[in-house]
Protein backbone atom coordinates (compact mmCIF):
# COMPACT_ATOMS: atom_id res chain seq x y z
CA UNK A 1 0.00 0.00 0.00
CA UNK A 2 1.56 3.25 -0.93
CA UNK A 3 1.99 5.76 1.51
CA UNK A 4 -0.04 8.56 1.86
CA UNK A 5 0.91 12.18 0.63
CA UNK A 6 1.07 14.95 3.43
CA UNK A 7 0.53 18.59 2.40
CA UNK A 8 2.22 21.24 4.10
CA UNK A 9 -0.53 23.51 5.83
CA UNK A 10 1.83 26.44 5.99
CA UNK A 11 2.42 26.67 2.04
CA UNK A 12 -1.11 25.78 1.60
CA UNK A 13 -2.25 29.28 3.29
CA UNK A 14 0.85 31.53 1.81
CA UNK A 15 -0.29 30.44 -1.50
CA UNK A 16 -3.76 30.66 -0.77
CA UNK A 17 -3.03 34.35 0.26
CA UNK A 18 -1.16 35.07 -2.65
CA UNK A 19 -4.20 33.73 -4.96
CA UNK A 20 -6.74 35.36 -3.74
CA UNK A 21 -4.89 38.96 -3.08
CA UNK A 22 -7.28 41.39 -1.57
CA UNK A 23 -10.93 41.57 -1.02
CA UNK A 24 -10.97 43.93 -3.89
CA UNK A 25 -9.30 40.95 -6.43
CA UNK A 26 -11.84 38.75 -5.06
CA UNK A 27 -14.54 41.16 -6.46
CA UNK A 28 -12.25 41.50 -9.81
CA UNK A 29 -13.11 37.84 -9.71
CA UNK A 30 -16.28 37.99 -9.26
CA UNK A 31 -16.85 40.28 -12.43
CA UNK A 32 -15.07 38.16 -14.51
CA UNK A 33 -17.75 35.59 -13.88
CA UNK A 34 -20.46 38.46 -15.17
CA UNK A 35 -18.80 38.79 -18.73
CA UNK A 36 -15.91 41.79 -18.30
CA UNK A 37 -12.55 41.91 -19.00
CA UNK A 38 -10.22 42.60 -15.86
CA UNK A 39 -6.77 43.05 -15.78
CA UNK A 40 -4.32 39.93 -15.67
CA UNK A 41 -2.91 40.07 -11.91
CA UNK A 42 0.78 41.22 -12.09
CA UNK A 43 1.74 37.86 -9.57
CA UNK A 44 -0.55 35.56 -11.58
CA UNK A 45 2.42 33.29 -12.01
CA UNK A 46 4.99 34.57 -9.14
CA UNK A 47 4.64 31.59 -7.17
CA UNK A 48 5.23 28.91 -9.57
CA UNK A 49 5.08 26.18 -6.48
CA UNK A 50 1.94 25.52 -6.80
CA UNK A 51 -0.43 24.05 -9.90
CA UNK A 52 -3.20 24.79 -9.08
CA UNK A 53 -2.19 28.78 -8.70
CA UNK A 54 -1.19 28.62 -11.74
CA UNK A 55 -3.74 27.10 -13.20
CA UNK A 56 -5.93 29.69 -11.70
CA UNK A 57 -4.08 32.30 -12.98
CA UNK A 58 -4.03 30.69 -17.04
CA UNK A 59 -7.46 30.29 -16.71
CA UNK A 60 -8.13 34.10 -16.12
CA UNK A 61 -5.65 35.31 -19.01
CA UNK A 62 -7.75 32.90 -21.31
CA UNK A 63 -11.32 33.89 -20.77
CA UNK A 64 -13.00 35.04 -23.97
CA UNK A 65 -13.72 39.06 -23.67
CA UNK A 66 -16.46 39.59 -22.52
CA UNK A 67 -19.31 41.29 -25.23
CA UNK A 68 -22.27 43.32 -24.64
CA UNK A 69 -25.68 43.84 -26.49
CA UNK A 70 -25.24 44.22 -30.28
CA UNK A 71 -27.51 46.98 -30.13
CA UNK A 72 -24.85 50.27 -28.98
CA UNK A 73 -22.30 49.29 -31.74
CA UNK A 74 -25.18 49.48 -34.45
CA UNK A 75 -26.01 53.56 -34.39
CA UNK A 76 -22.19 53.66 -35.14
CA UNK A 77 -22.23 51.34 -37.72
CA UNK A 78 -25.16 53.48 -39.18
CA UNK A 79 -23.43 56.76 -39.01
CA UNK A 80 -20.63 55.64 -40.21
CA UNK A 81 -22.74 54.45 -43.41
CA UNK A 82 -24.56 57.75 -43.68
CA UNK A 83 -21.37 59.94 -43.49
CA UNK A 84 -19.84 57.76 -46.64
CA UNK A 85 -23.36 58.30 -48.41
CA UNK A 86 -22.52 62.23 -47.97
CA UNK A 87 -19.18 62.07 -48.34
CA UNK A 88 -19.48 60.19 -51.87
CA UNK A 89 -20.88 62.92 -54.64
CA UNK A 90 -23.15 60.25 -56.76
CA UNK A 91 -25.02 59.46 -54.34
CA UNK A 92 -25.74 63.26 -53.27
CA UNK A 93 -25.90 64.07 -56.74
CA UNK A 94 -28.72 61.16 -56.81
CA UNK A 95 -30.69 62.20 -53.55
CA UNK A 96 -30.91 65.75 -54.92
CA UNK A 97 -32.23 64.79 -58.81
CA UNK A 98 -34.84 62.56 -56.35
CA UNK A 99 -35.65 65.62 -54.34
CA UNK A 100 -36.02 67.90 -57.15
CA UNK A 101 -38.15 65.48 -59.54
CA UNK A 102 -40.68 65.20 -56.26
CA UNK A 103 -40.49 68.86 -56.16
CA UNK A 104 -41.36 69.11 -59.80
CA UNK A 105 -44.16 66.40 -60.08
CA UNK A 106 -45.61 68.38 -56.82
CA UNK A 107 -45.74 71.88 -58.85
CA UNK A 108 -46.95 69.81 -62.29
CA UNK A 109 -49.82 68.33 -60.15
CA UNK A 110 -50.71 71.70 -58.52
CA UNK A 111 -50.42 73.73 -62.07
CA UNK A 112 -52.72 70.82 -63.14
CA UNK A 113 -54.98 71.37 -60.98
CA UNK A 114 -55.76 75.10 -61.28
CA UNK A 115 -56.05 74.54 -64.98
CA UNK A 116 -58.94 71.94 -64.10
CA UNK A 117 -60.14 74.50 -61.94
CA UNK A 118 -59.89 77.51 -64.66
CA UNK A 119 -61.71 75.34 -67.36
CA UNK A 120 -64.77 74.64 -65.08
CA UNK A 121 -64.84 78.25 -64.84
CA UNK A 122 -63.79 79.05 -68.32
CA UNK A 123 -66.76 76.54 -69.48
CA UNK A 124 -69.34 78.18 -66.83
CA UNK A 125 -68.45 81.85 -68.10
CA UNK A 126 -69.52 80.54 -71.59
CA UNK A 127 -72.70 79.25 -70.92
CA UNK A 128 -73.45 82.50 -68.40
CA UNK A 129 -72.10 84.35 -71.73
CA UNK A 130 -74.08 82.63 -74.27
CA UNK A 131 -77.67 82.64 -72.13
CA UNK A 132 -76.68 86.55 -71.59
CA UNK A 133 -76.45 86.83 -75.58
CA UNK A 134 -79.63 85.21 -75.60
CA UNK A 135 -81.40 87.00 -73.64
CA UNK A 136 -79.63 90.26 -74.90
CA UNK A 137 -80.89 89.56 -78.18
CA UNK A 138 -84.57 88.54 -77.23
CA UNK A 139 -84.23 91.87 -75.63
CA UNK A 140 -83.34 93.76 -78.37
CA UNK A 141 -85.69 91.88 -80.72
CA UNK A 142 -88.58 92.78 -77.81
CA UNK A 143 -87.78 96.72 -78.58
CA UNK A 144 -87.32 96.93 -82.13
CA UNK A 145 -91.36 95.30 -82.16
CA UNK A 146 -91.82 97.90 -79.23
CA UNK A 147 -90.40 100.48 -81.48
CA UNK A 148 -92.22 99.42 -84.76
CA UNK A 149 -95.74 98.94 -82.98
CA UNK A 150 -95.10 102.40 -81.43
CA UNK A 151 -93.93 103.92 -84.69
CA UNK A 152 -97.48 102.88 -86.24
CA UNK A 153 -99.47 103.31 -83.44
CA UNK A 154 -97.95 107.03 -83.22
CA UNK A 155 -98.59 107.20 -87.40
CA UNK A 156 -102.15 106.23 -86.57
CA UNK A 157 -102.82 108.55 -84.15
CA UNK A 158 -101.85 110.93 -85.77
CA UNK A 159 -103.31 109.81 -89.04
CA UNK A 160 -106.86 109.80 -87.10
CA UNK A 161 -106.10 113.37 -85.86
CA UNK A 162 -105.87 114.93 -88.91
CA UNK A 163 -108.23 112.74 -90.18
CA UNK A 164 -110.95 114.42 -87.73
CA UNK A 165 -109.60 117.95 -88.58
CA UNK A 166 -110.10 117.25 -91.93
CA UNK A 167 -113.65 115.71 -91.83
CA UNK A 168 -114.58 119.35 -90.06
CA UNK A 169 -112.37 120.70 -93.04
CA UNK A 170 -114.22 118.82 -95.62
CA UNK A 171 -117.86 120.62 -95.27
CA UNK A 172 -116.20 123.83 -95.76
CA UNK A 173 -114.94 122.83 -99.28
CA UNK A 174 -118.35 121.40 -100.08
CA UNK A 175 -119.29 125.26 -99.55
CA UNK A 176 -117.29 126.51 -101.71
CA UNK A 177 -118.28 123.68 -104.47
CA UNK A 178 -121.65 125.01 -103.84
CA UNK A 179 -120.78 128.41 -104.11
CA UNK A 180 -119.05 127.74 -107.04
CA UNK A 181 -121.87 126.22 -109.10
CA UNK A 182 -123.94 129.63 -108.01
CA UNK A 183 -121.49 132.11 -109.07
CA UNK A 184 -123.15 132.84 -112.42
CA UNK A 185 -124.00 136.18 -112.41
CA UNK A 186 -121.18 137.46 -109.64
CA UNK A 187 -117.94 139.76 -110.40
CA UNK A 188 -115.12 137.94 -112.30
CA UNK A 189 -112.62 139.28 -109.33
CA UNK A 190 -114.94 137.64 -106.29
CA UNK A 191 -114.95 134.63 -108.72
CA UNK A 192 -111.13 134.74 -109.15
CA UNK A 193 -110.79 135.39 -105.41
CA UNK A 194 -112.76 132.43 -104.13
CA UNK A 195 -111.20 130.16 -106.34
CA UNK A 196 -107.68 130.98 -104.56
CA UNK A 197 -109.09 130.58 -101.46
CA UNK A 198 -110.58 127.66 -102.14
CA UNK A 199 -106.89 126.46 -104.51
CA UNK A 200 -104.71 127.43 -101.30
CA UNK A 201 -106.73 125.13 -98.70
CA UNK A 202 -106.94 122.41 -101.18
CA UNK A 203 -103.59 122.58 -101.27
CA UNK A 204 -102.15 122.69 -97.75
CA UNK A 205 -104.67 119.37 -97.62
CA UNK A 206 -102.95 117.72 -100.40
CA UNK A 207 -99.51 118.25 -98.41
CA UNK A 208 -101.22 116.84 -95.31
CA UNK A 209 -102.13 113.72 -97.17
CA UNK A 210 -105.61 113.95 -98.50
CA UNK A 211 -106.70 113.02 -102.03
CA UNK A 212 -109.85 113.14 -103.74
CA UNK A 213 -111.90 110.29 -104.82
CA UNK A 214 -112.37 109.33 -108.35
CA UNK A 215 -115.75 108.45 -109.18
CA UNK A 216 -116.88 109.72 -112.23
CA UNK A 217 -117.08 107.41 -115.31
CA UNK A 218 -115.62 104.58 -112.90
CA UNK A 219 -116.71 101.23 -111.81
CA UNK A 220 -118.81 101.25 -108.88
CA UNK A 221 -116.64 99.95 -105.79
CA UNK A 222 -118.45 99.76 -102.61
CA UNK A 223 -115.34 100.51 -100.63
CA UNK A 224 -114.79 104.61 -102.20
CA UNK A 225 -118.57 104.54 -103.33
CA UNK A 226 -121.57 105.21 -101.54
CA UNK A 227 -124.48 104.47 -104.29
CA UNK A 228 -127.84 106.68 -103.39
CA UNK A 229 -129.56 105.44 -106.83
CA UNK A 230 -129.32 104.45 -110.35
CA UNK A 231 -129.91 106.33 -113.53
CA UNK A 232 -130.43 105.80 -116.83
CA UNK A 233 -127.27 107.05 -118.74
CA UNK A 234 -125.68 106.48 -121.97
CA UNK A 235 -122.39 105.18 -119.78
CA UNK A 236 -121.87 101.43 -119.35
CA UNK A 237 -124.10 100.01 -116.32
CA UNK A 238 -122.53 99.60 -113.56
CA UNK A 239 -120.33 102.93 -113.73
CA UNK A 240 -121.01 105.82 -111.94
CA UNK A 241 -122.95 108.03 -114.06
CA UNK A 242 -122.74 111.42 -111.72
CA UNK A 243 -120.78 112.89 -108.71
CA UNK A 244 -123.23 114.02 -106.22
CA UNK A 245 -120.75 114.85 -103.05
CA UNK A 246 -117.53 114.64 -103.60
CA UNK A 247 -114.95 111.72 -101.16
CA UNK A 248 -111.90 111.74 -99.96
CA UNK A 249 -108.75 110.02 -98.73
CA UNK A 250 -106.40 110.92 -96.25
CA UNK A 251 -103.31 108.45 -97.72
CA UNK A 252 -104.96 104.97 -97.78
CA UNK A 253 -108.00 105.91 -95.31
CA UNK A 254 -111.11 106.63 -96.76
CA UNK A 255 -112.52 110.00 -95.14
CA UNK A 256 -115.86 110.01 -96.69
CA UNK A 257 -117.04 108.21 -99.53
CA UNK A 258 -118.29 109.61 -102.43
CA UNK A 259 -121.65 109.63 -102.84
CA UNK A 260 -123.37 108.72 -106.68
CA UNK A 261 -125.89 107.55 -109.18
CA UNK A 262 -125.12 104.40 -110.74
CA UNK A 263 -126.06 103.99 -114.57
CA UNK A 264 -127.85 101.49 -115.68
CA UNK A 265 -129.66 99.98 -118.92
CA UNK A 266 -132.22 102.41 -120.94
CA UNK A 267 -135.15 101.09 -120.92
Amino acid sequence: MAPEKEWDIGESDTDLEHDSGSPGQAADGVREEDGKTPEAPDNAGAHGGDPGSSSTGDSSAESPPATGPAGPTEPADEASESTDDDRDPGLMQKRLKRAHRKELLDLIQRKNDMLMALNKELVKTKQELVKSEDRLLRTAAEFENYRKRTRREWDLLQKNANADLIREIIWGIDNFDRAFANLGGADGQIQDGIRLIHAGLMDILKRAGMTEIEAQNQKFDARYHEAIGEIESDIEEGHVAQVIQKGYLLRDQVLRPARVLVSKAKG
